[in-house]
């Protein structure tokens, strides 16, 4: 396979791509009119089909700062959403539908996703979830594979901040995000292998494609990943939030991190395989009341007390409008409740699930914390 080139960013811009469930209006479960809505939107650069025709993908451009990715993705939102009325179908955030049943979704007619589906089987119909990947440019490949390994110990931070997917088929799952069972049967799924430049990441490329594990780089789905066309670190493993507006400040808060790593270049953890793995399954499970294993110190601790030392740590790398972000995530961990607590309060308070769909649809392009709108608005 010939050598990968890595197309360098300016330092530290930012992008973002928001999987949507898209939502019939009569029945609040999951519509399968997806490609007719990308049609008529007639935005290919901003809006794409997903493996489900119940998915709509859209994606930013490169910004500078997390508040103009939200005018703008606020923008597409807005649009989509408008468009998607006509078809009689809303769009929300949230990591995993409430009730839809995975043996009723419909593969998307591309040559693609037809192989995915003919490869993966019932996998790919029960990869129906909704996920917020995060784009940070960098300078180059080396850059980005060192990010691989330095971000790894705050993806739990991630999936607490996002969490969103509490129910399954109508089912309380007990997890904050319980996205992630329909998706670590991948065989790629997971960190990155044991590399630690562009020449070895190319040479694994080479490797897995001639020994047939992948046909191409969009195989890797591991949970933080170069992204060499963009020239970008691409941080996985967020549920789509309910709202446009977090999800931007979840892609501030992974620029402020890239800045920092890339500023203190601390020699890579060793850690326990293991330890990793239960940091990130108990911020699956437990969202900020998780515990969380520094593997720097090898000491437990809180994964919400980490989240507020880490936040504290990077205002020495903010300015400007970065100061807003870190002020905004901050006062969300203290508040201490997620979108999936949020979920999963309505559904205790004997709310139904139509009118806990309404309020996520409500909620995506509310442009206020989350929790500030009434329930079944």
């Amino acid at each position: 396979m010939p050598f990968i080139p890595f197309n360098p960013s300016p330092g530290y811009t930012l992008g973002a791509e928001l999987e949507l469930q898209l939502i019939d209006l009569n029945s609040c479960e999951l519509s399968q009119k997806g490609l007719e809505i990308i049609k008529a939107m007639n935005n290919e650069k901003n809006i794409k089909e997903e493996l489900t025709l119940s998915t709509i993908e859209i994606n930013s451009a490169v910004h500078k700062n997390a508040f103009t990715l939200y005018d703008e993705l606020s923008t597409i939102a807005s649009q989509l959403s408008d468009v998607a009325a006509g078809y009689h179908c809303g769009l929300c955030g949230g990591g995993r539908h409430l009730t839809s049943d995975w043996k009723e979704q419909c593969i998307t007619p591309t040559e693609r996703y037809q192989e995915v589906y003919d490869h993966l089987g019932f996998l790919a119909k029960l990869s129906c979830v909704f996920g917020q990947h995060i784009h940070v440019g960098v300078e180059s490949g080396d850059e980005a594979i060192y990010l691989c390994h330095a971000l790894i110990p705050y993806l739990p931070h991630f999936i607490a901040l996002s969490a969103s997917s509490p129910y399954y088929q109508s089912v309380d799952t007990r997890f904050a995000s319980s996205r992630f069972s329909a998706l670590n049967s991948f065989h790629t799924f997971g960190y990155i292998e044991n590399i630690h430049n562009w020449q070895q990441f190319n040479q694994y490329v080479d490797t897995a494609t001639r020994l047939g594990i992948i046909q191409c780089l969009k195989d890797i789905y591991w949970e933080i990943r170069p992204k060499p066309n963009f020239g970008t670190v691409e941080i996985r493993v967020c549920d789509t939030p309910l709202s446009i507006y977090h999800a931007c400040m979840l892609s501030g808060y992974a620029q402020l991190l890239v800045k920092y790593l890339l500023d203190e270049r601390r020699p890579l953890q060793q850690a326990y395989h293991s330890a990793v793995t239960c940091n990130t399954f108990c911020a699956q499970r437990y969202g900020f009341s998780a515990p969380y294993i520094d593997c720097q110190s090898a000491e437990k601790t809180e994964l919400s007390r980490h989240l507020l030392f880490t936040l504290q740590r990077l205002y020495h790398y903010a300015s400007g409008r970065d100061i807003e972000v870190l002020d905004y995530l901050k006062q969300y961990v203290m508040h201490g409740e997620n979108d999936a607590d949020r979920i999963r309060g309505m559904a205790q308070a004997g709310y139904s699930e139509s009118c806990i769909i309404q309020t996520m649809m409500a909620l995506l392009t509310s442009g206020v914390h989350s929790g500030n709108v009434a329930i079944g608005a």
